[in-house]
């Protein structure tokens, strides 16, 4: 009870004797505050016009402060300001002096009916963003544990590659490696780096869809044979659309073989048409073919596999792309190189475990084709 008068503040206080817990009477809105600072109340009725402070301001510091408290302001001048001042304040109840013992009881009961109803939903509320915090860590938990599987999965799935092909392991590594720290030196968005990071190692497995007479031969193919090769994106590409988390990366992979210059496959894309990871991609890909060993090749040096990649500027790579792969040095290449060969061996292990994805390997070869 705020009142500045003590005559008014003693006859309310005798008033409610009886109708509830307890009564702390205050003559200023400093007092008042000094004592809610000590003593959690549930309501306050408060007089507007005492001569140090209004008590419209002690409602506001409260509200200021966060505190739930109701409040029934009381004057004997009541004027409209006041009032609309009060509501916009919330309070719960207006009473014009002189008023009835029945009409403060009434406006405590009303008000007190507001404020425990109120807290009842602030509990609710509490309870329901404590179980909604809880289910969001169960659902951030097995998204995770589904991440791990999935990636598990793929990387299963290039090591079955790799017991087909004795290379792609490796290569599929080193590209990913490769085609990371190109997206770092042009700023590729961080939201999308994941996707990118799944894409490298996954580019060429769409190759289960090319038989082995192909794959593996030794000699120049024919252009039946190399048409037949150039499915392989576009297969890769369906084996990733079929995992909704993945589609990102099946676009990347699609698209891996498309030239700056528009002369490239599956879809004929050009310049800033082709996505940028595919862009990035296409150029770690020719280094790390480059500079391995072929069955129809041997391995060139890095400063011809530099020369190499220059001269296609413009034509097969995003010359963008080429400039932040030339500002790299070589040994970085190197060491990015070493670090993936040693992931890929982990990964791999030994071949036992690639062997039992061989044969489903054979089997999706000679299906897959007819189904494109």
């Amino acid at each position: 009870m705020v009142d500045d008068e003590e005559l008014v503040r003693s006859a309310i206080a005798d008033s409610l004797e009886g109708e509830v817990e307890e009564v702390w009477q205050c003559d200023s809105v400093p007092n008042a505050l000094f004592c809610l600072a000590q003593h959690r109340a549930d309501i306050i009725v408060c007089d507007l016009h005492m001569p140090e402070v209004h008590g419209l301001e002690l409602i506001r510091k409260l509200r200021e402060q966060q505190s739930d408290a109701a409040f029934i302001v009381m004057t004997g001048k009541p004027e409209l300001n006041d009032v609309v001042s009060a509501l916009r304040l919330r309070a719960a109840g207006f009473l014009a002096k002189p008023f009835s013992k029945m009409q403060l009881l009434e406006a405590l009961g009303t008000a007190f009916e507001e404020l425990s109803a109120k807290r009842q939903l602030a509990l609710r509320a509490a309870a329901l963003s404590s179980q909604i915090q809880e289910q969001s860590s169960k659902l951030r938990e097995a998204l995770s544990q589904l991440q791990i599987t999935e990636r598990s999965s793929l990387e299963a799935l290039v090591v079955a590659l790799d017991a087909r092909e004795h290379e792609t392991c490796a290569h599929s590594f080193r590209v990913r490696a490769y085609t990371s720290h190109l997206a770092r030196n042009v700023n590729y968005p961080a939201a999308e780096m994941t996707e990118l990071e799944i894409a490298s190692p996954l580019h060429d497995v769409g190759k289960i869809a090319v038989p082995d007479s192909i794959l593996l031969k030794p000699g120049p193919l024919t252009e039946e044979e190399v048409e037949r090769c150039k499915k392989h994106s576009v297969a890769g590409a369906l084996i990733l659309d079929s995992i909704p988390s993945l589609l990102g990366a099946a676009k990347i992979v699609r698209h891996h073989h498309e030239h700056w210059d528009g002369r490239g496959y599956p879809d004929q894309l050009k310049g800033e048409e082709i996505p940028l990871g595919a862009r990035l991609f296409t150029v770690a890909d020719t280094l790390d073919a480059l500079l391995s060993d072929r069955c129809y090749r041997s391995a060139t040096s890095w400063a011809n596999a530099r020369v190499e990649i220059l001269r296609c500027s413009s034509t097969q790579f995003d010359p963008a792309v080429v400039e932040a792969f030339l500002r790299i040095p070589e040994q970085e290449w190197l060491q990015l190189r070493i670090e993936a060969d040693r992931e890929s061996l982990c990964i791999a292990g030994g071949r036992g475990h690639a062997n039992l994805f061989a044969n489903l390997v054979s089997e999706v070869a000679f299906v897959t084709p007819d189904a494109l």
